[in-house]
């Protein structure tokens, strides 16, 4: 379980650095960016939501790992 809280966590932090690095490319000549943000719109807007439940998430992990 913890270790699955880690990879979740890994992931979600993954996400929140493409989301953020998407909205800084969009607008230009950037398919993929202009294709994410598209798509996701909030998620480009807000990328600090996912890099919170990160952050969360592995405190959780911790927690759960100091504990057990």
């Amino acid at each position: 379980m913890v270790n699955l809280s880690f990879f979740l966590a890994i992931v979600l932090g993954a996400a929140a650095a493409f989301f953020y690095s998407a909205e800084e490319a969009r607008g230009g000549m950037v398919a993929w960016a202009n294709a994410a943000c598209s798509t996701a719109n909030t998620l480009c807007q807000h990328s600090e939501w996912l890099a919170l439940a990160a952050v969360v998430l592995l405190g959780v992990a911790l927690v759960l790992k100091l504990a057990g």
